[in-house]
Order: structure tokens, then C-alpha cells, then sequence
């Protein structure tokens, strides 16, 4: 869909009344390809995502972009955003314990909710070093030069003879682990720019799947992906309550 017709979609949604919606969860496991544009490859065969199927990164998987760029689900809430000439591999697909070797280029990381506690962690390795993500925030992974920025949110860093915990606004080397280095959040380039956009549409889609939750008096006990077919994408709802 395009932003235009996204746009229609949520204002109809939103404020058009509970229309017939269905609704479907997804799988036990983290990995699902929720949107991929250009050339993405998964495992060396070409990827094609529709409103009704979504591609799975199983555990060992290599994905890959080309001229192009992938949205992966990862646990409920987290997002995971490849730029062009960008590659990740699943080394542990739980929902609940995910873990990514980040292999090549730049990823972004999108976390909606609280990480590191019970039954929901997100790890992500890279030649050596191991970045727990603690906190909600926004996450960037880069190959070149190899280094991890967190515009917010609360990242663990591991090695074999180091740990740094680096926060928003922080930036640090993944060659070597040094020392953590402040940067501008606000300078930004085409993926955080991207990554930004397919927010936006998320929450969206959020906006009107809660409506519909909230209105049709359907129950949701904790927090979870949900389908909204009226925008083609999953999006994350938290637990039932005050909590929508």
C-alpha cells in the first residue's frame, strides 16, 4: 500500500466505525518477514511478502538484501529494519528469546516495549561481541565502521574480557569496545529515515487494531502481534485495560 493509501485506510479505520475485522496471531517464533521492498533474498532465493503470506527467517537463516530492504518481526513489539546491502542470520527464532547475528551493512532495531526481563530478551552478535538490548528504544547496527549506536533505550555490551553498557545518545566501537562516545541523534540518513516511515504506519495500524479491540469488547490478555487486515501488516498490542 502506499503512504496515501495507508493514510485513507487509517482515517476510515479510525473513525469509521467497528467494521468486520479479522484478527490471527502469529506463530510462536520470532523471524516473520513482515515487509520487504526491492531485491531481499532469504537463504539465496528471492523473498515476495503479500497481505496474506510472510515469509519466516528460521533458525540458521541468512537474510539478505540487495538493492533493497526487509522489516523482520522479532518479539512482540521489536522490529527489525536491514538497510540496502545489509545481511542477518537467525541463530535463535523463541519469540520470547531472540537472538540475531548481525552480519554485513546497517540494521535498525525497534523495540516498543520493556526488554531484558522474563521471557523477553533480544540479543544480537556481531564478530565476537554480544549487545543485549535492555530497554525500549532504537537500536543501529553497522558493519562499516563496525559500530553500535543507540539513540534511546539501554544496550549490554559483551566480550570475552569486557562489558559496557551503552545508553541513548551513546555510540561505541565494535572493533576493540574502547570506550563509549556521545553522537548526534539527530543526524540521520536514508534507513533511519525509512525506519522512521514504517513506524509511522505501524502505528497506525496500532491506533485502529486497538480501536477495534477496544469497541468490539474482545478480550486481550497480554500483549502480543495482531493482525490488522486493513493495513496488510502485524502490529504490536499490549495487554487488555487501560493498557491499549
Amino acid at each position: 500500500l502506499s503512504p496515501r493509501s495507508i493514510l485513507g485506510v487509517s482515517l476510515f479505520v479510525a473513525f469509521g466505525g467497528t467494521a468486520a475485522f479479522a484478527q490471527s496471531v502469529i506463530s510462536a517464533h520470532s523471524g516473520l518477514i513482515h515487509y520487504a521492498e526491492g531485491r531481499v533474498l532469504l537463504d539465496g532465493q528471492p523473498v515476495e511478502v503479500s497481505l496474506t503470506a510472510f515469509p519466516e527467517v528460521k533458525q540458521g537463516m541468512e537474510l539478505r538484501t540487495e538493492d533493497g530492504r526487509a522489516e523482520v518481526l522479532l518479539n512482540p513489539g521489536v522490529f527489525l529494519r536491514l538497510a540496502e546491502n545489509s545481511s542477518i542470520r537467525m541463530v535463535n527464532n523463541k519469540l520470547s528469546d531472540s537472538r540475531v547475528e548481525f552480519l554485513s551493512g546497517s540494521a535498525v532495531i525497534e523495540a516498543s516495549r520493556e526488554l531484558a526481563q522474563k521471557d523477553n530478551f533480544v540479543t544480537i552478535d556481531y564478530k565476537g561481541s554480544s549487545a543485549l538490548l535492555r530497554k525500549s528504544g532504537i537500536y543501529r547496527f553497522n558493519s562499516d565502521p563496525a559500530q553500535l549506536r543507540v539513540y534511546s533505550g539501554e544496550a549490554e555490551l559483551k566480550t570475552d574480557s569486557n562489558v559496557l553498557v551503552v545508553k541513548g545518545g551513546k555510540e561505541v566501537s565494535l572493533n576493540g569496545m574502547v570506550a563509549v562516545e556521545k553522537f548526534d541523534t539527530k543526524n540521520s540518513d536514508s534507513l533511519d529515515r525509512w525506519s522512521q516511515r514504517r513506524a509511522e504506519y505501524v502505528s497506525m495500524a496500532n491506533v485502529s487494531s486497538a480501536k477495534y479491540m477496544n469497541d468490539s469488547g474482545s478480550t486481550w490478555g497480554s500483549g502480543g502481534w495482531n493482525y490488522n487486515p486493513y493495513f496488510g501488516m502485524y502490529t504490536y498490542l499490549p495487554m487488555s485495560g487501560m493498557f491499549y
